[in-house]
């Protein structure tokens, strides 16, 4: 049995990397961390839930790598994480080792925050929700969540504490919706057809480290042995987006990164490198996924 008592707060975990942080008072806070290549180790978890969204992963040449470790076994991605999310619930013990500098974002949450939402679902279905690791998952949902929910940091709007609180709550039902589907995908991972848990990271994958290019679905179904019909029919049901659409929500989580890293790259330049046709379709593109223009969310930076 883990113990609690063991558990470290996600402030004493390499508390140096911590570059700015806020408290919202219902036992949960902001985090923002930029990290030099290295590990964590946590035998016995963190005291809170932590969910991490990643901001940003310059490459700066070095070959890129990342293993996750854990009592369920051991995960290991080629690829930097580019508006990912990863959910790591309390006292859940891991290990992890990268191999990039990163700059992430972190909310934790004291398992009484949650457990207050879980039982409010009880309540309503008669039965408590749970709650399971996530890692890695691109959910364009949470992502604009914890977006919103930094960007009410620094600012003291009318409002504010009603804004922050109606986010932290629409970001725990997200959390609890996920861990359903993602309890589904585990209990039925072939049930899709033949598409497996694997084979769905494997094209997440190809998809990610080819953003410039416009991948043929038949080459992509080509790669799992389906037919291009079967295989967007399953990828949408299992990710909730047509691997086109996919694509695009990557590309945008890239092109974020760019605007916030790379202050000399023009917006041109930006849509050019990641393959949109020309600046006009990668405007029209951000601002339907993000809300705003790139030139309005690289001010706001």
């Amino acid at each position: 049995m883990r113990s609690p008592a063991k558990a470290q707060s996600a402030s004493l975990v390499d508390p140096t990397s911590i570059e700015s942080r806020a408290s919202f008072g219902v036992g949960t806070e902001l985090l923002v961390r930029r990290r030099p290549p290295g590990s964590v180790s946590l035998s016995h978890g963190q005291r809170e839930h932590m969910l991490m969204c990643s901001v940003g992963s310059p490459v700066d040449g070095n070959p890129v790598r990342s293993v996750l470790r854990t009592g369920k076994g051991r995960r290991e991605w080629q690829s930097c994480p580019q508006g990912h999310v990863t959910f790591v619930p309390s006292g859940f013990p891991l290990e992890w080792d990268w191999s990039y500098r990163s700059h992430s974002v972190h909310l934790t949450m004291l398992p009484t925050f949650l457990a207050e939402i879980g039982a409010g679902f009880e309540k309503q279905h008669g039965e408590g929700p749970r709650l399971t690791p996530l890692f890695r998952v691109f959910d364009h949902g949470l992502n604009s969540l914890l977006y919103q929910l930094r960007q009410e940091v620094p600012g003291d709007e009318i409002g504010k504490d009603l804004v922050t609180s109606s986010l932290l709550q629409l970001i725990a039902v997200r959390l609890y919706r996920l861990s359903k589907a993602s309890l589904v995908s585990i209990e039925h991972e072939r049930s899709a057809g033949g598409f497996s848990e694997h084979d769905c990271r494997r094209s997440i994958e190809i998809l990610n480290d080819r953003l410039d290019e416009k991948i043929a679905l038949a080459e992509l179904a080509a790669e799992f042995n389906l037919s291009p019909f079967h295989f967007a029919r399953v990828f949408k049901r299992v990710t909730g987006f047509p691997p086109h659409e996919y694509q695009l929500q990557l590309r945008i989580a890239r092109a974020r990164e760019l605007l916030c890293r790379q202050p000399g790259k023009t917006i041109a330049d930006i849509a050019c490198e990641l393959g949109f046709s020309d600046e006009s379709h990668f405007r029209r593109h951000f601002r339907r996924i993000v809300g705003t223009t790139p030139g309005q969310f690289r001010l706001q930076q």
